[in-house]
């Protein structure tokens, strides 16, 4: 059975006002469906849209209670503003020849929202109650991550693998898949079966003495098998109570979240304002400071005039002094010209003196004199180097720097210590002991959970040790013989059957398991640059997975290694689940490079199946690229755009 994605719509989910009957279809021949968008434009968003419509929680592992909560975080802002309150998904999908068509709405009434499902197959309108289960039935939230998978939960696939519990839930996720707890129910049926045929063949032995000393064995293994069903009983109801009250309490935790919020913004506030408050004293101890050594700082203009005056004077007499120097140069000439000879400067034959020449020198030794006598003390550029050094040009500018400072702490302090007044008041009526012991009893109920859960694990081996108990107690049986011929043949039909079951059992999740690991190599092998470098992936009994080096190694990896050998068993598991569906991937090749993309694209997502959409961003993957890469493989491609530039609107358009 596979399940094919026809259509999606959209009304007033994220940044999506309206999308109408957005075509998801695929041919065998072009199966890749790729849909563009920059990071934060609204790719995860249609990831999320997705999976709540199936499930009626658009992120994987909430509680339904969270998820409720979480809806309001999806409602289209603008449409909200515009007092809009409906926020729905729905989807066109074909299965076992069927067609689909499921919608699921929420209706807000401040925060809250009341959400309602519609499912209807050829026509025929589901109940309510029932559309949760037909969900299920065809693709179970529990394998949903094989095929709806986003890039956040990608990158940490593989090392959850290797914690116990997730290891845990993957094989009970298989298990579930194939069938086989199914399988283990007829099993203990078989067992209970057997038990009361030794039990009856125990009775009709000849020897009395070994039928007394059987009988005692099998009561005392039927006690222990209805102590260990008893105990499993108490444990499953236990953790069955322990999620419902886990459950109650995250209700009442939803009901103070907001004033759990307002305890910690209050906490936080304190904090600040003390903080602010000792922030404040530093920079008036800085200002004093500069006050104290800056002294003469206010004596700056006054200085800054003396400087200019000093400055101008000593300009003044250089230049005075320049003139005479020039003038004193202009008569030396012509005093050599009057004697004869050669130019002082340039070295050159001096013209014989005449006339203008007796009146130039004259003329030039009055300008000298008259500048002699007009001339002053000359420069004083020691008093202009003393006035400057007397300037401070630091302290005003770094006090009003602090001052600046001051001034938009004090605003700050008074906005925080108004919005603590104002949480105050609103928490003055509740209990913070209360709020607190909330958050006790959830993290108490939670360790119970994952403390029962482990228990249960456990009566596996239990189970295990008493069935191998029973088997010797039927063998013994067996070679003492039996008064009843049929009875001993029916103990030997039910033991072989219950034999034959759990050798059935064991065998399929081994093959399963050895598939998934041949498989998950494979697809590594052919994804991964240098194959040479490793022998695959290894898939322990308990399903552990390890990179296995050249030289039969388990050996680390580089976080793009773990994402090829995330991608690696998300094939291989997709490949080995009976029920499949379309697998939707958002942001799956951030870690890689051109090469490793090229190779996920080429020979990865042509294994996962008829319909593989991919959600991706320019530095995964442009249209390009993707073009050039994938080819007449990609039957439908779409991009993301804002078209007013605002982050509350997208649009959706087709570009292949």
């Amino acid at each position: 059975m596979s399940l094919r994605f026809e259509t999606v719509s959209l009304k007033n989910f994220g940044p999506y006002r309206e999308v109408n009957e957005l075509n998801l279809e695929a041919e065998p021949d072009a199966p890749i469906v790729v849909i563009h968008g920059e990071n934060t434009v609204g790719k995860t968003r249609i990831f999320r849209a997705l999976r709540w419509c199936l499930y009626g929680s658009p992120e994987a592992a909430q509680t339904p209670t969270q998820a409720l909560r979480s809806l309001i975080e999806y409602l289209n802002l603008p449409a909200s503003r515009e007092g809009e309150t409906d926020m729905q998904v729905g989807m066109r999908f074909t299965a076992n020849g069927h067609m689909y068509h499921l919608t699921r709405t929420a209706n807000f009434d401040g925060r809250l929202a009341r959400v309602s499902a519609d499912l209807r197959v050829d026509g025929t309108v589901f109940q309510q109650a029932s559309i949760d289960a037909e969900i299920g039935r065809l693709l179970h939230p529990q394998i949903s991550e094989f095929f709806l998978f986003d890039g956040e939960l990608l990158r940490d696939f593989y090392d959850r693998l290797n914690r116990d519990r997730e290891r845990d839930l993957l094989r009970e996720s298989i298990d579930n898949v194939l069938g086989i707890p199914a399988l283990q129910l007829a099993e203990r049926d078989v067992s209970v079966l057997t038990e009361d045929v030794l039990q009856r063949q125990a009775k009709a032995l000849k020897n009395r003495d070994a039928a007394e000393k059987a009988s005692k064995q099998l009561l005392m293994l039927k006690s222990r098998q209805e102590s260990l069903d008893k105990d499993r009983r108490e444990i499953q109801r236990s953790l069955r109570k322990a999620r419902a009250d886990l459950e109650n309490v995250r209700e009442q935790i939803a009901g103070v979240d907001e004033l759990k919020a307002d305890a910690r913004e209050m906490e936080g506030l304190e904090a600040q304002i003390e903080g602010g408050k000792q922030e404040e004293d530093q920079i008036r101890e800085e200002m004093r400071r500069l006050l104290t050594s800056g002294w003469l700082a206010p004596a700056a203009g006054k200085l800054n005039e003396a400087l200019q005056d000093a400055a101008a004077k000593n300009d003044a007499a250089q230049a005075q002094a320049k003139a005479i120097k020039t003038a004193e140069d202009r008569i030396s000439v012509l005093q050599k010209q009057m004697q004869g000879g050669t130019c002082p400067t340039c070295h050159q034959e001096l013209p014989p003196p005449d006339e203008s020449t007796h009146q130039a020198l004259a003329e030039a030794q009055a300008d000298l004199q008259r500048m002699r006598s007009e001339a002053g003390g000359g420069a004083d550029l020691r008093l202009e180097r003393r006035i400057r050094e007397l300037i401070d040009t630091t302290t005003v500018k770094a006090y009003r720097e602090r001052q600046e400072r001051l001034d938009k702490l004090s605003a700050v302090q008074f906005g925080r210590n108004r919005r603590l007044g104002a949480l105050k008041d609103r928490l003055k009526d509740h209990d913070a002991a209360r709020i607190r012991q909330l958050g006790e009893e959830q993290d108490h109920l939670e360790q119970a959970i994952e403390r029962y859960e482990r228990s249960l694990r456990g009566f596996k081996a239990k189970q295990d040790e008493i069935s191998k108990e029973q088997d010797k107690q039927a063998g013994i049986l067996r070679r003492l013989g039996s008064a009843q011929p049929a009875l001993s043949a029916e103990a030997y039909f039910f033991e072989y059957v219950r034999a034959l079951m759990r050798r059935t059992i064991h065998r399929y999740q081994e093959r399963t398991r050895g598939e998934v690991e041949k498989v998950a190599t494979e697809m590594f092998l052919k994804l991964v640059r240098d194959p040479q470098a490793y022998q695959g992936i290894r898939i322990s009994r308990d399903y552990r997975v390890d990179l296995i080096g050249r030289l039969g190694e388990s050996m680390n990896t580089s976080e793009g290694g773990k994402q090829l050998v995330a991608l690696s068993l998300i094939g291989a598991l997709k490949r080995a689940a009976v029920r499949g569906g379309p697998v939707v991937l958002d942001s799956p090749l951030a870690r890689l490079d051109l090469e490793h993309r090229e190779n996920v694209l080429q020979t990865w997502v042509p294994q996962l199946g008829d319909q593989a959409i991919l959600l991706v961003q320019s530095g995964e993957l442009t249209m390009e690229q993707g073009r050039n890469i994938m080819g007449s493989r990609i039957g439908q491609e779409y991009r993301i755009y804002r078209p007013n530039g605002d982050p509350e609107e997208a649009v959706i358009e087709r570009t292949q």
